[in-house]
């Protein structure tokens, strides 16, 4: 056995006899059921001196995995991904198989306990078996437990892997035999039951117990009860985490949980003025946090009770309330818990009083055309020095126009029609909040849109594709449409960026007229300048010709596939490259007057809009 573990045993003893002493009777057993406290409480016990000249070696004492029992059966809850599962609560088991019980490599099994001046204490497990439950509402969970025969902790941790367990509360024997946590709905939680022999015999049976409160629906932002103004709320955080842990440590500046406890409250406010927050009622040294919002969740803390300070010695519960200004609209949290070590019951009182107004409001005045794309200018005017202001545009008389929150404003599409205004806000520390809103600018018009005259690629002939391109308008996006003009009037159905010209459209001018649109803006059209549409160029292969060269016999001629299709053909017979009077059918029949010459015959294709082509 080590030195330090040695000594630890005997403080433990010492510890355990100053507690009789106090109390007049017997500490707990392990598997003590819990009781309720009173209506203020300090939670947990100072340390005996013996502990306190303890707990620097025992905090330097390192956790290994140890083996030392490891020839009895593993308990099945040895493991953590083995944890037994909690089905519901009330929860109470004891005698349960733990001879054998290993830690498992990085697996942490310290209880932190301290005193109220923030002293630190560590106890380290030698072994453990797992539980896990899971919350189906917020609630607090009591819970207890232990190793029969040793000295024996039960931590609680928010589940995660092994390496990412946190410790969020525990209990230790002959410090304190029941802890709290406070449970989110839905949220998994595990409990190690666990011991430090220290040479005592190998341990044989584990217990644990866990009991809920009924549902809390204020413990977090997101399930806070709604206040009016004035009211007197009434609440308790008489069951929190007995044990001082850094997240609770309260300062005005720390975010969310900065107290040990919290149970949290918001408020809409009405009306422009002042509130305090009075928490002198309550039974315990109570404390609190005001946070500005963005209506949903706490962002900033505004306010705090005097009555803080670094040493709880200090607490002065004449102290113990908060002034802070609102505004209207806007909600506000209030986080409500123990100072230091402090719990129990708090009664909260809220009320309103007025603010100093400041000497210089002035009414702001809008610079701008009232026109979609055009930009505003709010000019606050002159208020008092030290003055902070805010700003938001708004439509029609009061409605918020979303983001809109700078001294400048550039006017959308959504403004048409509409009338902008904007109001400032001032504040400054110990005044009341001011609030102007400049006169309404005229009718907001539709916007103006920047053009450019379209062009057309392609060469435009019958039968050939032309493209337009709108050019550059702006401000994009902008939607396009499309109208082809036949000599300046529309051609039915050409409406895409692309038109095929047709016969009709041999010999006359073709253009492109490009309307764009876009929400809030004038629509505006341009038309191209306009080119000749030239006939079309038919297509079609050398004809042939079949027969026998011989006087009496027929010629036959073979046009081929002409395009495009439908293609009118006519025929020329030839004589040593000269028309055969009458010879122009597709075949011939050759005579005398041919014998010794050459016969061809020419094939010539003709379509209305095309080039004839032979």
């Amino acid at each position: 056995m080590s030195i330090h573990r040695a000594l630890r045993s005997l403080a433990w003893s010492l510890s355990l006899v100053v507690a009789v002493g106090l109390t007049g009777g017997a500490a707990a057993h392990a598997t003590a059921a819990p009781t309720d406290e009173g209506s203020s409480t300090t939670a947990g016990r100072w340390h005996t001196p013996e502990e306190r000249e303890q707990s620097p070696a025992e905090r330097s004492a390192p956790v290994s995995p140890n083996r030392l029992f490891s020839a009895a059966a593993a308990p099945v809850n040895d493991m953590l991904a083995n944890a037994t599962k909690v089905p519901s609560l009330p929860f109470q088991v004891s005698g349960q198989p733990y001879a054998g019980a290993t830690l498992e490599a990085d697996e942490p099994a310290t209880c932190r306990t301290t005193d109220p001046d923030q002293s630190e204490y560590f106890t380290d497990g030698d072994r453990s078996v797992w539980y896990t439950y899971t919350s189906p509402v917020a609630q607090t969970l009591t819970f207890g437990g232990g190793v029969s025969g040793a000295d024996s902790m039960v931590i609680a941790y928010t589940a995660a892997a092994m390496s990412d367990l946190a410790r969020i509360s525990c209990t230790e024997t002959s410090f304190r035999d029941e802890n709290h946590l406070q449970a989110r709905a839905g949220g998994t939680y595990l409990f190690q039951v666990t011991d430090d022999s220290y040479g005592a015999a190998p341990p044989d049976t584990a217990s644990l117990w866990i009991r809920a409160s009924a549902p809390l629906p204020n413990l977090s932002p997101a399930t806070s009860t709604a206040l009016s103004v004035p009211s007197t709320v009434t609440g308790s955080i008489s069951k929190v985490d007995n044990n001082w842990y850094a997240p609770y440590d309260r300062t005005c500046s720390q975010d969310f949980e900065t107290m040990l406890g919290s149970r949290w409250y918001k408020y809409v406010a009405t009306a422009t003025t002042g509130v305090r927050l009075d928490l002198r009622d309550s039974f315990y040294d109570a404390d609190a946090v005001v946070w500005a919002s963005d209506g949903s969740m706490p962002t900033s803390p505004l306010a705090c009770p005097r009555a803080n300070a670094n040493d709880p010695s200090t607490y002065s519960k004449a102290d113990a309330y908060a002034d802070f200004a609102v505004e209207p609209g806007r909600t506000y949290f209030i986080q409500v818990g123990g100072y230091h070590f402090s719990v129990g019951d708090y009664v909260m009182k809220l009320s309103t009083y007025q603010l100093p107004l400041l000497t210089l409001m002035p009414t702001p005045k809008i610079t701008g055309t009232a026109q979609v794309g055009s930009t505003l200018t709010a000019n606050p005017g002159t208020w008092d020095e030290g003055t902070t202001l805010t700003y938001q545009w708004m439509r029609n008389g009061g409605s918020y126009i979303s983001g809109a929150k700078q001294p400048t404003y550039t006017l959308s599409a959504a403004d048409a029609g509409a009338q902008i205004s904007v109001a400032v806000t001032a504040s400054k520390p110990g005044y009341s909040g001011a609030r102007k809103t400049s006169a309404p600018t005229a009718v907001v018009a539709k916007g103006v849109l920047t053009s450019a005259t379209p062009t057309i690629s392609g060469t435009p002939a019958v039968g050939k594709t032309v493209t337009s391109a709108p050019g550059a308008w702006g401000p994009s996006p902008v939607t396009f449409t499309y109208q082809w003009l036949r000599g300046g009037a529309s051609i039915s159905g050409a409406t895409s960026a692309t038109y095929t010209p047709v016969a009709a459209d041999a010999g006359t001018r073709l253009s492109v007229t490009v309307t764009g649109t876009k929400s809030g803006y004038t629509t505006k059209t341009a038309t191209s300048t306009s080119a000749v549409v030239a006939n079309g160029a038919l297509s079609g292969p050398v004809p042939t010709v079949t027969g026998t060269t011989k006087v009496g016999s027929t010629l036959t001629a073979r046009a081929g596939t002409w395009a495009p299709a439908p293609v009118t053909l006519t025929h020329q017979w030839l004589r040593n490259g000269v028309a055969i009077s009458g010879a122009t059918a597709a075949t011939y029949k050759l005579t005398s007057a041919d014998k010794g010459k050459r016969i061809s015959v020419r094939v010539t294709g003709t379509k209305t809009g095309y080039a004839p082509l032979s």
